[in-house]
């Protein structure tokens, strides 16, 4: 008897019909409709009716309101530091260790009742992001839904984090990269705010943007002074202390490379004193490489990565600014702006010490970065290649 043996698909037509597939489903409104608008649409109805319902658990932005509260009233912002327990609930565990000036841009919220101010942060946060990628020229609507539906945003949108209003910092110190007053301005405000972020001065004095790297040195110095004047320097001496502090209690559990060594065995100091060291490696290196083609795009990468890599506490919000690379290589829509929702087979924001889940998700952040610098570097290699083929003119013909 004959057996009739249906043939295998291989993985090699697979893959083939997979580029020529792809390709057609990522241009497709339709499919993009389809996949990119209902569930974020959904998520950000239950994210907006907590805020306006003034739910009080597991929000950053209870603490953001309770500082503003406490500066108006000349108090300190901050918690004790030999108050703060010895195990932290991540679901309730959130208190306010910002510098001091971002808790006085925070008073105009907390005048207002909680629900309500909640409510306008939610709206604050998801405006800045719009505004961000128009700052970076992305018009594409289908970018903006990605953009929403990301693991980042959503939880800067559910847990009421300053990182959308960072992005849209970010994102407005390349737009007015030319302009020296608004960009060291801009500056100054991004690392008084989040101070991870002050790799962005070193790029002002890289790329020799000097009075812009002296008036952000300055506005951030007074901004801090002044800020801190007004709560008679309460909590300044014990500040240091409290950011050590929340790093040994929260940063194990976060996703970044400080993470990885000290779930390897380091301590807190030894792992920290790598992360300083092979950034610092890395800067030199990088400044080397750069040295005879610095570039805006280049190096602005490389301290927007330099700030994601330095700090011992990473959250998954805080990479909502993975977006202004994959926005420096595509402003249209393409399959790179869908590599962050990988972070979805994640999705926990709180990676519990375990290497199995921090190395995929660094890996994941370093794609973006990446590509820029090969994309750059490959251009202007070719358009070397294509200034010596001038230069040399078109090949002699002899005479027959």
């Amino acid at each position: 008897m004959t057996e009739w043996v249906l043939p295998a698909i291989g993985p090699r037509p697979r893959l083939r019909r997979l580029r020529v597939v792809a390709p057609l489903l990522v241009r497709s409104n339709l499919f993009a409709a389809l996949v990119l608008l209902p569930v974020p649409a959904l998520m950000y109805a239950l994210i907006a009716l907590r805020a306006f319902s003034g739910d009080r658990s597991g929000t950053d932005f209870l603490s953001f309101w309770e500082a503003g509260r406490r500066v108006l009233e000349g108090q300190s912002p901050y918690p004790l530091v030999d108050a703060l327990p010895a195990v932290v609930d991540r679901f309730t565990f959130a208190p306010f260790v910002y510098p001091a000036p971002a808790a006085y841009w925070l008073v105009p919220l907390a005048i207002l009742p909680f629900a309500l101010a909640k409510t306008l942060f939610l709206a604050l946060n998801l405006g800045s992001v719009v505004l961000a990628l128009r700052l970076l020229g992305v018009r594409d609507w289908r970018c903006h839904a990605v953009v929403f539906f990301s693991v980042p945003l959503v939880a800067s949108a559910a847990l009421g984090t300053f990182s959308p209003l960072l992005l849209l910092g970010v994102a407005a110190a390349w737009r007015y990269r030319d302009k020296t007053v608004r960009l060291g301005v801009i500056v100054a405000m991004l690392v008084v705010a989040k101070l991870f972020l002050w790799p962005l001065w070193l790029w002002l004095v890289y790329t020799r943007r000097l009075r812009a790297a002296v008036l952000s040195a300055v506005a951030g110095i007074a901004m801090t002074f002044v800020a801190w004047k007004g709560i008679a320097f309460a909590g300044l001496d014990q500040y240091p202390r409290l950011l050590s502090r929340m790093t040994q209690l929260v940063g194990a559990n976060s996703y970044s490379p400080f993470a990885l060594l000290h779930t390897a065995g380091l301590s807190a100091s030894a792992a920290q004193g790598f992360v300083l060291a092979g950034g610092a490696l890395i800067a030199l290196l990088a400044a080397y490489l750069l040295r005879r083609d610095v570039t805006d795009e280049r190096s602005f990468v490389v301290a927007l990565g330099l700030a994601l890599l330095l700090t011992p506490i990473l959250w998954p919000h805080y990479l909502t600014l993975l977006y202004i690379p994959v926005a420096l290589i595509r402003r249209s829509f393409s399959l790179l702006w869908l590599v962050p929702l990988l972070m979805w087979f994640d999705g926990d924001g709180w990676s519990d010490g375990n290497p199995a889940r921090i190395i995929p998700f660094l890996l994941l952040c370093a794609i973006p970065f990446a590509l820029v610098l090969w994309r750059d570097a490959s251009e202007r290699a070719e358009a070397r290649r294509a200034a010596a083929s001038l230069t040399r003119g078109p090949p002699l013909k002899l005479p027959a």
